[in-house]
């Protein structure tokens, strides 16, 4: 579970460029003729495990390419054969499927990426290099053309029942989460959670709604089934990576600004091949759009995450714990001084000793200083003995509460208000609406206002908005500041998405 940003870029292109961390894709080349991509991948502290949680982590991988010089064209997304045999894979890797249920590639349309994983159980504290070949079958045989490889860390969510909400959601406890899922809804006590053992239609109430309940049709993805989720949240350097593969009018679109404020790093007055970049690559990215989320994520094969999934993700199988935070306990401290000046991507908290979350604090002492966003997954630290002293989620997940917000999709009517939400969990194609880079993609939220809220907390809130069943920000009829316009963006807001 330690580690730093979480993922890797590399680009085959009329220069050599490279960004990399912990997850590192090397030694990237392309055959034409016969329409295969050769890298090498490794990651550190990898797992794949067979007691509980009985999960692994894995590497999304995915190919873009374009013609040369056409800076106006949209990149095409690779798509991956279907067929094992197509591809060279060592015994130490398996392709998985995305929804874990076997070995292979997903079928198409959906073929857009290959997830690998640890073949065998165990820990590695450094897994690989491995040499891997893969066959893209959209490939063009022959002329000048840009190619680029990406890499992002996941982890998964095994299918299986788990506890939504809180046993004491009242808006005002400083042990509750603030309008948590609760079958007895405003008034009733004792407060109580649901069982979710299915993704079968469902009816659900919160505390401080006034009766109302809102019916979850059984699309709509509630955390049952078995998905793979980002290991980090969405990091400075992966989004510069990101609009580097955009048209110039997408991506001018897509780019946050901001620069230099609460510790936004991420300029676009770079040159080709990176005109897009940031010099604190490992660095949450903040001040994120939901269309700017959205529009990540479809061009990265993935899909947002549901409130729900946010709660099974945090909790697992375990039973609730009142007031708890992601990392399972009601136990808290935030991080205060940073360990490095500058910062370098290996800074961690050196105070407090027992710093397990970023929220809540004034201006960060040590490293560069100032106020907002650290390092994905500074809290995971070597040796750190627990989920509490590293601030992991059940299943390995990093910064689940607090960093930056986690923009997720509401169980709500697609505008945000009381009604029964369409979404559906397509993942994306890897195509956005090329005129105004955004996602495209059906029964997404995209409209304006729209159903996403707010999970999990930030480097700017205090504890309570930290806690796994806190819904303050992720309701119908929610005042939080700006969380309904889907093009505002905050300082203390971004994400991660799943597939």
């Amino acid at each position: 579970m330690i580690g730093t940003r979480g993922y890797a870029g590399l680009g085959l292109l009329a220069c050599f460029s490279l960004l990399a961390n912990n997850l590192q894709i090397t030694n990237f080349s392309v055959n034409q003729a016969n329409q295969t991509v050769s890298f090498q991948v490794s990651w550190e502290n990898a797992w794949r495990l067979s007691s509980p949680p009985a999960n692994w982590d894995a590497v999304w991988i995915f190919v873009k390419f374009r013609a040369c010089n056409e800076f106006t064209q949209p990149w095409t997304h690779g798509q991956v054969s279907t067929n094992l045999g197509d591809h060279s894979i060592p015994a130490a890797l398996e392709a998985v499927l995305s929804d874990g249920s076997g070995i292979g590639i997903d079928p198409a349309p959906n073929n857009l990426g290959v997830m690998l994983r640890p073949a065998n159980t165990g820990t590695y504290a450094t897994f690989g290099p491995h040499s891997v070949t893969l066959r893209i079958t959209n490939l063009p045989t022959t002329g000048q053309y840009d190619f680029r490889i990406f890499g992002i860390e996941m982890v998964f969510i095994p299918q299986g029942a788990y506890v939504l909400g809180t046993l004491d959601g009242t808006p005002t406890s400083s042990t509750g989460g603030a309008y948590a899922f609760e079958q007895n809804g405003g008034t009733g006590t004792p407060r109580t959670p649901y069982n979710i053992s299915s993704e079968n239609q469902i009816t659900l109430r919160w505390n401080g709604d006034n009766g109302n309940s809102i019916t979850v049709p059984a699309a709509f993805p509630k955390g049952f089934a078995a998905f793979h989720v980002m290991k980090y949240e969405i990091s400075q350097g992966q989004y510069a990576d990101f609009l580097n593969t955009l048209p110039t009018t997408a991506a001018s679109q897509r780019y946050v600004g901001s620069f230099g404020t609460n510790r936004n790093r991420l300029n676009n007055n770079g040159t080709y091949p990176n005109q897009y970049y940031s010099d604190r690559p490992d660095r949450a990215q903040n001040f994120l759009s939901w269309h700017d989320l959205c529009a990540y994520l479809d061009w990265a094969a993935l899909r947002p995450l549901t409130e729900m999934e946010y709660e099974k993700i945090c909790r697992g199988t375990l039973p609730e714990v009142r007031g708890e935070y992601a990392w399972g306990t009601t136990s808290i401290a935030f991080g205060t001084t940073l360990s490095i000046v500058p910062e370098n991507g290996t800074e961690v908290f050196s105070a407090p000793a027992n710093a397990n979350c970023t929220g809540w604090v004034g201006n960060f002492t040590g490293g560069d200083g100032g106020q907002g966003p650290v390092r994905v997954g500074i809290h995971a630290k070597p040796g750190s003995p627990s989920r509490e002293a590293s601030g992991a989620s059940y299943y390995g997940a990093m910064d689940m509460s607090g960093n930056v917000y986690e923009m997720v999709v509401m169980v709500s009517a697609p505008d945000g208000t009381v009604g029964q939400p369409t979404y559906t969990g397509v993942w994306g194609d890897g195509v956005l609406d090329w005129t105004n880079g955004q996602a495209n993609q059906p029964n997404w939220p995209l409209g304006n206002p729209c159903g996403f809220g707010l999970r999990g907390g930030s480097w700017y809130q205090n504890p309570e908005d930290h806690r796994v069943s806190s819904r303050n920000c992720s309701r119908p009829g929610h005042t939080c500041a700006n969380t309904r316009n889907p093009t505002q963006r905050s300082f203390e807001i971004g994400g991660r998405g799943a597939r």
